[in-house]
């Protein structure tokens, strides 16, 4: 087919350079057919694409790969003279149905450039990456790079996609780092029109705020411009100690206990597992407590800690070694990652997530937090050994500004909010309905907001919830969306019930 549309004519930036040994293309597709191209791209027709966990699959007509601007722009062109939807992947993280689609599917992995990074006059870093970046070629380009540069906070797992984390508000445990679509200063996205249309603060602040997380209805985004800190303005020393349930969640202060130490610390983190041992039926009375803190302490050798024990009998967290040591940003913020390059991230797991507004004395959290702990020891002992794949991890972040996020905060951008999540292995008999019930609780108890790239979608009375808690919101979305995507061309399943 020829390109002669006047719509792709927009010029492909010059500046962007592939990354160094990037990371080669693997979109989580089980070929059958034989590719094909169209005006330079590559697509299959007919194949079966699941996530990362083997809990969603699809199977869309056409699964796109493309390598420039102008592939995607094809694609828009090839989707509107056939009249079809468009979702993209990348490595298939998440949990809900975001990507799913039965027409076409754009995998975004071969779109992995990263453009020299720029200092600014106000003497801030920022560094411009397509979307199919994965975190570890982005920690490692930037390591390189003269200063050492990094994203302040930033998801744990390292191989997520930016396009994945971007378009869904995903967020690390960073207090002030609130999501990582709060660093962007610029975002691309070519539209159902196939233009590049670009979005800043500057241009138009309320379109950028809903472009930052925009859930892939606004288009396909092409690039996206965050915010860097210089590795040598600080290091983090991570501080892990195993402590005790009743210590830190009894008693009359045990909220502003936490309080002080939320406050106190750069970031937050607790892992909870109900069982004292792995094949063990007896009650957990401890839990994985880590803390970390700004310093300008040089950085310790990690080798130190490969022969290290793990300090508790489960597989799962065999990165937990009590202690602390001073790590440069990335090597703290991604503790889960093994020295095989295998850890929390990439197990087989279902994973639902939902986040609320702490009260100032914290005791909301306290309150859900013991509820939720006799909650997961009851559902992991009930069928046991078939349940033993549990467990809870809680993060403490700052509102994020942006208006779709989950955290999103109009009145108080200091205010600290919690997100939790309930985790358990993928064959874990029961687990949705049990998570999305817990969840569910959360939402009529404490106003909470579920992650949009977990499990979210089987929650009891979800849609109606989420259209009354973001009914505001969803007006600025549509009003923007409507201006780049008039025909719904990235509106699926999933997205169809909040917008109409």
């Amino acid at each position: 087919m020829t390109t002669d549309n006047p719509t792709l004519d927009t010029p492909t930036p010059t500046s962007l350079k592939p990354a160094d040994a990037p990371i080669e293309q693997e979109p989580i597709v089980m070929l059958g057919s034989p590719m094909a191209i169209v005006d330079g791209v590559s697509f299959s027709s007919g194949d079966n694409w699941t996530n990362l966990a083997n809990t969603l699959s699809a199977q869309p007509e056409r699964l796109f790969y493309p390598n420039t601007l102008e592939d995607l722009q094809v694609i828009i062109r090839e989707a509107t003279e056939n009249k079809k939807k468009v979702r993209c992947v990348g490595n298939g993280h998440s949990w809900s149905g975001t990507a799913i689609t039965q027409d076409y599917m754009v995998s975004i992995n071969g779109m992995n450039k990263i453009e020299k990074p720029i200092q600014g006059e106000n003497g801030e870093w920022t560094v411009t990456i397509e979307m199919g970046v994965e975190v570890k070629e982005l920690d490692e380009f930037l390591r390189k790079h003269d200063p050492p540069l990094a994203l302040a906070s930033n998801v744990m797992p390292t191989d997520i996609r930016y396009g994945g984390i971007l378009t869904m508000g995903c967020h690390g445990a960073g207090l002030d780092g609130r999501t990582v679509s709060d660093t962007l200063t610029e975002i691309t996205i070519v539209n159902a029109y196939g233009e590049l249309h670009i979005y800043s603060e500057a241009d138009d602040p309320e379109a950028f705020n809903i472009a930052s997380i925009n859930l892939g209805l606004l288009g396909i985004v092409y690039t996206a411009t965050l915010k860097l800190v210089p590795m040598s303005n600080y290091r983090l020393r991570a501080i892990d100690s195993y402590g005790s349930l009743a210590d830190y969640f009894e008693g009359p202060r045990a909220g502003l206990k936490w309080k002080e130490m939320v406050e106190r610390n750069d970031s937050t983190e607790i892992l909870y597992w109900p069982h004292s041992t792995f094949l063990g039926t007896e009650r957990n009375d401890r839990f994985w407590l880590k803390q970390w803190r700004r310093t300008l302490a040089l950085a310790e050798d990690l080798e130190k800690l490969k022969d290290q024990a793990p300090s508790v009998d489960h597989p799962a967290f065999a990165a937990f070694k009590a202690g602390d040591i001073v790590k440069e940003i990335p090597d703290g913020i991604h503790f889960g990652i093994t020295q095989e390059g295998e850890g929390i991230g990439e197990a087989k797991i279902y994973d639902a997530s939902a986040g609320f507004k702490l009260a100032p004395d914290f005791s909301n959290f306290v309150e859900c937090f013991n509820d939720l702990v006799e909650k997961n020891y009851a559902f992991s002992t009930s069928e046991f050994p078939s349940r033993i794949g549990t467990c809870l991890e809680v993060r403490f972040i700052k509102a994020s500004r942006k208006m779709m996020s989950f955290v999103y905060d109009g009145e108080d951008e200091k205010a600290i909010y919690c997100m939790i999540n309930v985790l358990g292995a993928r064959e874990t008999p029961g687990f949705v309905e049990y998570s999305q019930g817990v969840l569910g609780g959360w939402m009529d108890k404490y106003n909470a907001k579920p992650h949009w790239a977990k499990l979210w979608e089987q929650i009891p009375g979800v849609i109606p919830a989420l259209r009354r808690e973001y009914e505001d919101r969803l007006a600025v979305l549509n009003r923007v969306r409507k201006t780049q995507d008039p025909f719904d061309m990235f509106v699926n399943d999933t997205w169809r019930p909040l917008l109409e």
